[in-house]
């Protein structure tokens, strides 16, 4: 009996060592070939992540051997600096300017997408760098899915607290684990039958991902710019890994002998008087930091004028072109930078 008992044991344990296995091999698979690939989140490639993917799609259709001005940068000039537009006013070939702004871009974000590209782009000559007060702001960036994202150990121990390291550490051991809020969503949103109908291969834009037209609700009105500002500046925190990724990604423009023009795009004139009006001092902190940032790095800082933008006309929400202000404001920085 004891024999028996001893033999049974020993074919459970077996049977269970050979599960856990398996469930490590499934695992380490799905973290691998799914949770850590690209093209998995390009099936919701509208969510913060999934834009990745359609970036990366647009680059790989382009010809990055011809491009030698990159503009780096978030939601602000990926509305408003349209290549087509910028080649058009400036008589460049549309093949030599690449969009590389992402919405809601923070500088870690953005300089991380430049490292991603950095070694295609043989011919980079000229850089635009799109700046504004929320993407050098550190607070909170622990909850940002496009920091998770990119971000390895070394980036995640930058911003550790007794609040966080269990969550950043787990996040960094497992994608799955990291990325469970876009996965999960993507789940709900294919049951619920609102995954986007179309591939990227339907939707993409040449040099960039595509602008934004449609006029957001209520965007034109004081309580949105206030909120908009509030989101921005409460809790504002320069002394941290934001600031230092512009600064890393002027430095390695610099190093690579590219002419930088860094640029504060025109945002509408009710943004800019709530932001006066409510946080002088942290813009001033902001604009104190990239004039240092430029003058070490050699760079040109312009903070661009809105004359001549009208809110109702011009702007989809108050920091937003739509299409009309597209124009204006692309064929403005042609004229300026790109002649």
């Amino acid at each position: 009996m004891s024999s028996s008992t001893s033999n049974s044991k020993k074919k459970l344990w077996r049977r269970f060592g050979w599960g856990f296995v398996g469930f490590v091999v499934l695992f380490a698979a799905a973290e691998i070939f799914v949770f850590r690939d690209l093209d998995f989140y390009a099936m919701e490639y509208r969510s913060s992540v999934g834009q990745f993917a359609e970036l990366d799609y647009s680059f790989r259709h382009s010809k990055p051997d011809k491009v030698n001005v990159a503009i780096f940068g978030d939601s602000q000039s990926k509305d408003a600096l349209r290549p087509d537009l910028l080649a058009a006013a400036s008589g460049r070939s549309p093949d030599s300017i690449f969009n590389f702004s992402i919405s809601g871009g923070k500088a870690f974000d953005i300089y991380h997408t430049y490292l991603k590209y950095e070694d295609f782009l043989p011919n980079l000559k000229e850089a635009i760098v799109v700046v504004n007060e929320h993407q050098i702001n550190s607070f909170n960036m622990e909850n940002d899915e496009k920091y998770r994202f990119y971000a390895g150990l070394q980036d995640r121990i930058r911003i550790m607290n007794w609040d966080n390291y269990g969550e950043l550490t787990m996040g960094w051991v497992s994608k799955a684990f990291d990325m469970r809020g876009i996965w999960s969503r993507m789940l709900k949103s294919y049951f619920n039958g609102t995954l986007p109908k179309k591939t990227l291969a339907e939707v993409y834009k040449p040099g960039g991902l595509r602008a934004e037209t449609q006029l957001e609700k209520d965007g034109l009105t004081p309580a949105y710019a206030e909120k908009r500002a509030d989101g921005w500046f409460e809790q504002y925190d320069t002394a941290g890994l934001q600031t230092d990724s512009l600064e890393a990604l002027l430095h390695d423009l610099h190093a690579r002998g590219v002419r930088i023009v860094i640029l504060q795009i025109p945002r509408s004139e009710l943004f800019e008087e709530t932001v006066k009006r409510k946080y002088p001092a942290e813009q001033q902190e902001y604009f104190d930091i990239i004039s240092t940032l430029a003058k070490k790095y050699g760079a040109e800082f312009t903070v661009m004028s809105n004359e001549g933008l009208t809110l109702k006309n011009d702007f989809r929400d108050t920091n937003h072109v739509r299409p009309k202000g597209a124009d204006i404001v692309s064929a403005e920085v042609a004229k300026r930078w790109l002649k």
